[in-house]
């Protein structure tokens, strides 16, 4: 079983997006997936992901015992209580789904990274991280910024499974010069993966994967890729 981690370098980075599309790619290649969303707050994950079945399973209504929502790729979800104080206990549910999935990958957003709860999470080894960050002329600085985070809050040795990716969320040319982010990243042996402008994707609502531009489904496949690469230990450590 392994472990996907995708947080955003900001807010509004498109990390659930990103989330959603790359799960989705592991359903379609036939993994049993599961998606939490593990955002402070309660994110809209659900909302994004089960285009199928929905339900009211939650982190905090204890999810094992109930069925989970459920997108048409095959993909699980399981969402947050709205607005819920409690910390989940994301220790608990990591060990049920390395015995019930093949895959599972957790929404943190952009806050819930650092926190206690997510420590047994973060502090896997063997567990890929994709940090998110929108097409915008400050994304550099914004990832530069978050691979620090993560270098001071696991350690050094946790950028080298850290995979950056671009999300452009508006039409029309990229306002990122792509190489150059590739090559200030390269000294730290990041790579940086594209998402295209999807009008399926900047319409907000609920991802089908069937719907998606053919170009954006062959980036997420990109990406589930690299992270398998990550997790056959095929990627630098």
């Amino acid at each position: 079983m392994s472990v996907t981690l995708v947080l955003g370098a900001s807010g509004g980075a498109g990390a659930t997006a990103t989330a959603v599309g790359l799960a989705n790619a592991w359903a379609i290649n036939g993994s049993a997936v599961v998606a939490v969303d593990a955002t402070v707050g309660g994110g809209d994950l659900v909302d994004r992901a089960a285009d199928y079945r929905v339900t009211s399973t939650t982190i905090e209504s204890g999810f094992p015992d109930g069925d989970l929502s459920v997108s048409s790729s095959g993909l699980q979800v399981v969402g947050r209580a709205w607005l819920e104080a409690t910390e989940p206990d994301l220790q608990r549910i990591d060990w049920y789904l390395r015995h019930n999935s093949d895959i599972s990958l957790y929404d943190f957003g952009h806050r819930a990274f650092g926190r206690d709860s997510a420590r047994p999470l973060r502090t896997d080894p063997s567990a890929a991280i994709v940090l998110v960050v929108s097409a915008r002329p400050d994304a550099l600085s914004r990832v530069r910024t978050a691979l620090q985070t993560i270098s001071l809050t696991i350690g050094e040795r946790a950028v080298d499974r850290t995979s950056v990716v671009l999300t452009h969320q508006v039409p029309g040319a990229p306002v990122v010069d792509v190489a150059e982010l590739r090559e200030s990243l390269s000294v730290r042996a990041v790579s940086v993966d594209e998402i295209p402008y999807d009008p399926h994707l900047g319409a907000g609502l609920t991802i089908t994967a069937t719907e998606l531009a053919p170009r954006t489904a062959a980036a997420y496949e990109r990406l589930r890729e690299r992270t398998s690469n990550w997790e056959c230990g095929t990627m630098s450590a």
